[in-house]
């Protein structure tokens, strides 16, 4: 009976040692394979001074909806429309004289200055069968319609300028934007979104 007992302490001992001895292995294979976060975990190893940027690729039909839809949000007494053509921008409005509806047809070429804004050179224009001068129908026009505060009109240069580095997407980001490529022949156009 005592030989019994004694083959019990040794077996209870030689697996309470096993027991130990596996949990010894496991922590220092935890401690080898999973070390402990140190501080320059979370610090960027080639920190950059560069604000992110992300290129934005759309054409002309998609423009031309988010251009309508934002005319439509955007209430005025006098109806116009902006459509992006094949070659150029084409703005087209009316108005009434003794009665009767006018036509206005503004052709522009929309070229992208090096700061990324897009800059809108008057190329033909209409009003009704009248010939008037450039810089008095821009005139008349950034009178008449009252557009957002990014859009900048220059009667005496003949251009309309999108500034769309000056649009603010939200208050507390420091989001802008900037052109790329405003190709409409090859229905192309391009912006960048850069996060600062």
């Amino acid at each position: 009976m005592k030989k019994n007992n004694h083959v019990w302490k040794i077996a209870f001992f030689a697996l309470s040692g096993l027991v130990v001895l596996v949990i010894i292995i496991l922590f220092m294979l935890i401690q080898r394979y999973f070390p402990e976060v140190d501080e320059n975990h979370f610090v960027q190893k080639q920190p950059t001074t560069e604000e992110a940027a992300f290129v934005i690729q759309t054409n002309k039909a998609r423009l031309n909806t988010l251009i309508a839809s934002r005319i439509e949000q955007t209430p005025s007494d006098i109806s116009y429309m902006v459509e992006l053509l094949e070659e150029n921008v084409q703005f087209r409005s009316a108005f009434k004289i003794l009665g009767q509806e006018v036509p206005v047809t503004i052709n522009f070429n929309p070229v992208v200055v090096p700061n990324g804004d897009l800059l809108l050179e008057v190329e033909t224009f209409s009003v009704g069968i009248l010939s008037l001068p450039v810089d008095q129908v821009l005139q008349f026009i950034s009178n008449w319609i009252e557009v957002a505060d990014w859009i900048v009109t220059y009667p005496s240069e003949r251009v309309v300028e999108v500034k769309v580095t000056d649009i603010k997407v939200d208050e507390n980001e420091s989001m802008r934007f900037r052109f790329l490529t405003f190709d409409l022949e090859q229905d192309n156009i391009e912006l960048e979104m850069i996060i600062d």
